[in-house]
């Protein structure tokens, strides 16, 4: 039987967790990422990006310390990646504002489309990067995916004592 402290901690970090993907993808949808202000949405994208790795740093001490280990990295996961997957969509819906950069990439949903995709490193080819500047960010994104899912996934599976 799963005490019910431990239920409710549950219950609040999945809620936390939905909370932080709708609000997430709320603001990819609002940020103006093409038009006069493009550089905004791609600035955020940036920084989301950027922002992982203290962000990963801070999720770790809170794994650490916290009494239900394995519900809060599966938070951090779930934020973590989020904000990869957005943060990599947003810089490539707005760095192909003149459609120079990928064939194909057209809506937001097709950027963030091509993200998933070379984050699980399927490479359909129906999206492709075409211009320089596209190629060297997608691979930046393998480059930085194989870190994230390599050594963060299992660092924080151990910190919370999932994995020995």
């Amino acid at each position: 039987m799963v005490p019910t402290e431990t239920r409710a901690a549950a219950k609040r970090s999945i809620l936390r967790s939905v909370g932080i993907v709708v609000g997430l993808c709320a603001a990819y949808v609002v940020l103006p990422l093409r038009g006069g202000r493009w550089w905004i949405g791609a600035a955020v994208g940036i920084a989301a990006i950027l922002l992982t790795m203290p962000i990963t740093v801070r999720r770790l001490h809170a794994v650490r310390r916290s009494e239900t280990p394995v519900l809060v990295a599966l938070e951090a996961i779930v934020l973590l990646v989020t904000m990869l997957v957005l943060g990599f969509a947003s810089v490539y819906y707005a760095m192909n504002v003149n459609h120079t950069q990928f064939n194909e990439l057209d809506t937001r949903l097709d950027a963030a489309y091509f993200t998933v995709v070379t984050l699980s490193t399927v490479g359909y080819g129906d999206i492709v990067a075409t211009g320089e500047a596209a190629r060297l960010t997608v691979m930046f994104q393998i480059l930085l995916n194989l870190t994230f899912l390599g050594v963060v996934v299992r660092v924080m599976a151990r910190v919370a004592g999932v994995q020995k």
